[in-house]
């Protein structure tokens, strides 16, 4: 089991056409890499003294024990599919629980199509530790010509995870829905208008009974897809697997050394940031800093509702953890810190690499990503590679593009450019378009080029400068009988123009899945074997 070296992966490009789908290896190519990853050796890899194949082995089994039973969106799953054991293999894959896009949706099908014809167990983990900011959702509607309109279910502040958000209440939930209805209305498509009162209704019966804002959106999200396929897999919120003995342990194994895994973690971003020639130190995620010479640690940890930076550093035989404001923690070094750790109640949480290191390296045989994720996990792959000794994990990386019905199937863009290069052309040459020339057009003809060959052999100056504007009076004169086909150019590159930001609008593939048919979308991951 090897990695693909950043410089030879992939570049994964989004699905251009509604209704392509990319699945990276594809879904034939899958039982193979499994059979890889199964048979793999871990050598000396270890997390705070557990071989890393035992520790594997206990972090699965107490996901599954937390996950429980699959849900089907109105309850629990048939037996026959509820009770695997902690030896199969797994599937995984992570996304925060918001109002993402078709392409999103489409890894849920293909992870419940993967658990059905190769009887593995998939797990989502929903990411709840994620500070999204507020909830929104961009629909189109028809104001004249066709718009974005943005609505949103409930405002966050930028350090309040997802976790931490009780679910809303039913007026904010009614206010967002006939919101909602109201842009779609607009747009006279009554089986767009029916898809999202479908949903809106599902998603109400979970909003008492879902803990927290996370919990709700994943389970409305589920109601929403089993319509068309009841979920196969099972889901753990990433707050109730960050607080388990293992994932402590985890954190714990990379912050020993707080200093040393801070020099990898920002030397694999800079070789990764040149290898694609990216500026943006914030590209694809900042490298990790420090506080008053103590080195940040790739997690978040959770206080009093908030999210903020991890500071770590060894001080002898103690682990002293801080935030910018203050010391939270002092821990003994090594395995025994694990039990303090839990005792001191602090909610530790991964950032987006350690995340995905975590479930791919302690937890998962294989990791479903979108493009985003595919691209950064090749940073994942060297922290993992120089940090643990041994190989990652192969991942694969699945989306696709749908798009509404919101233009039909239209004409054919007509090209503004070849609109703008003829106009030009009419102003700067206008005697190639006169069709019969009249004696006076003639005379202004042979005197422009008359001018032009004056020009090409006078020094700059006064003289230089009366020729060039005498050519452009003449082009005036000559052009002044094609004025009307001027116009309509002008006019009709106005019309292109109002026409792309319409289409703009048209082919966004961004819309909440909500607007969209599950079973449509459930049909791209059965398609997945066509790539683009």
């Amino acid at each position: 089991m090897t990695a693909r070296p950043p410089e030879a992966a992939p570049d994964y490009k989004v699905p251009e056409r509604s209704g392509d789908v990319l699945i990276d290896p594809p879904v034939e190519q899958i039982p193979a890499a499994l059979a890889a990853v199964r048979s793999a050796s871990y050598g000396s890899a270890q997390i705070l003294g557990t071989p890393l194949g035992l520790f594997r082995s206990q972090v699965r089994q107490r996901a599954l024990t937390l996950a429980g039973r699959p849900s089907d969106g109105d309850g629990p799953v048939p037996a026959a599919r509820a009770s695997p054991s902690a030896a199969a293999p797994m599937i995984a894959m992570g996304h925060q629980p918001v109002f993402f896009h078709p392409g999103v949706w489409m890894k849920f099908f293909l992870l419940s199509r993967l658990c059905d014809d190769l009887g593995v167990t998939g797990l989502h983990l929903i990411v709840d530790s994620d500070a999204s900011g507020p909830i929104n959702a961009q629909v189109p509607a028809r104001a004249g010509r066709l718009v974005r309109r943005s609505e949103t279910l409930v405002d966050i502040a930028a350090d309040v995870p997802l976790e931490a958000c009780p679910p809303p209440t039913a007026e904010e939930w009614e206010g967002f829905c006939a919101r909602v209805r109201g842009h779609l209305v607009t747009l006279s498509l009554p089986d767009l208008l029916e898809r999202f009162d479908a949903f809106a209704e599902g998603a109400a019966r979970e909003r008492a009974s879902a803990g927290t804002l996370a919990m709700f959106m994943a389970a409305a999200r589920r109601r929403d897809e089993a319509g068309a396929l009841p979920p196969r897999y099972r889901e753990l919120a990433v707050s109730a697997l960050s607080d388990t003995p293992e994932f402590r342990a985890f954190a714990l194994h990379l912050i020993q050394d707080a200093r040393a895994f801070q020099r990898c973690y920002n030397a694999k971003l800079e070789d990764y940031r040149q290898i694609h020639r990216l500026r943006s130190s914030a590209n694809p995620f900042p490298n990790l800093g420090e506080l008053d010479g103590v080195p940040e640690t790739p997690f978040w940890v959770v206080h009093d509702g908030r999210r903020t930076d991890l500071y770590a550093v060894r001080e002898g035989d103690r682990i002293r953890l801080r935030t910018a404001a203050e010391t939270i923690a002092e821990l003994p070094a090594g395995a025994a810190g694990i039990a303090p750790l839990a005792a001191s109640r602090l909610r530790v949480r991964p950032k987006a690499i350690t995340l995905t290191m975590f479930a791919r390296l302690c937890l998962a045989d294989l990791f479903i990503h979108g493009i985003g994720g595919g691209r950064y996990d090749r940073v994942t792959d060297a922290v993992i590679e120089e940090t643990f000794g041994c190989a990652a994990p192969p991942y694969i990386v699945a989306t696709a593009t749908l798009l509404l019905p919101l233009l039909g199937q239209g004409r054919p863009a007509e090209d503004a450019r070849g609109i703008e290069r003829r106009l030009m052309d009419l102003q700067h040459n206008p005697e190639r378009y006169l069709p019969a020339p009249s004696e006076a057009q003639r005379r202004l003809i042979e005197e422009k080029w008359a001018l032009i060959r004056s020009v090409e052999a006078m020094r700059p100056g006064p003289e230089r400068r009366a020729a060039t504007h005498r050519i452009r009076d003449v082009n005036s004169l000559l052009a002044a009988s094609l004025v009307p086909e001027m116009q309509r150019l002008r006019e009709r590159r106005a019309a292109l123009d109002q026409d792309a930001a319409i289409r703009d609008v048209a082919d966004d593939r961004g819309y909440p899945f909500f607007l969209f048919d599950p079973a449509a979308v459930r049909d791209l991951a059965a398609a997945g074997t066509r790539a683009t």
